[in-house]
């Protein structure tokens, strides 16, 4: 696994230019019809550092690179036996790149609503947030994560997969998955969530 990031800030119009005319036709109809202009370069500017991410990964150019969506809008490579997961906030974007199924989920740190985690977390989730700082960010980029790993996406079972962090060691109640904090940039919180390998 290796994970990739960029500061939108840092790329140039050229650059993101270049990076729009490379994106396919839908996802390019997806970002023009986006409004802001800061969040139409952080799609444009993630979908780069995707290809970039993975052409280094797998040894190809990226204009070789197909990236397709599954029915539950999880994106994969047509043409390539690799894994990868992306996700964009404030000004930064990662790309998370595997040889197995992966999900990254990043959040810029910022005031919530202090009861919003009631829609998501189970109690002993509460409990933690209560007691950890930025701990509401850790828990969601969490789910995130996993949701994103088993290509379903957020949906009414959030509350189905709980975590229990102490310290560096992350416990899942699913089995079969790692999951990790990555130190991206201060102001962010970042979770990663990995299948784990099958010992034969």
């Amino acid at each position: 696994m290796k994970i990739y990031s960029i500061n939108v800030n840092d790329l140039s119009d050229e650059e993101l230019r270049l990076g729009f005319e490379q994106m396919s036709d839908e996802r390019k109809e997806s970002v023009m019809r986006m409004q802001n202009k800061k969040k139409r370069n952080l799609r444009i500017c993630a979908d780069a550092l995707c290809r970039k991410a993975i052409s280094e990964f797998c040894g190809v150019k990226t204009d070789e690179i197909q990236i397709a969506l599954s029915p539950f809008g999880k994106p994969y490579i047509k043409n390539l036996p690799v894994y990868f997961s992306i996700s964009h906030s404030g000004d930064l974007a990662v790309c998370a790149v595997s040889n197995e199924e992966i999900g990254i989920d990043i959040e810029q740190i910022r005031q919530v609503h202090p009861r919003i985690h009631e829609k998501f977390c189970t109690e002993s989730e509460a409990e933690y947030i209560r007691t950890t700082e930025n701990g509401i960010f850790k828990i969601w980029t969490l789910k995130e994560a996993y949701f994103k790993c088993i290509g379903t996406g957020l949906g009414d079972d959030i509350k189905s997969v709980s975590f229990s962090v102490a310290g560096d060691k992350i416990t899942c109640s699913k089995n079969g998955f790692e999951l990790s904090f990555a130190y991206i940039e201060k102001g962010y919180v970042c979770s990663v969530c990995k299948k784990a390998i099958q010992q034969q």
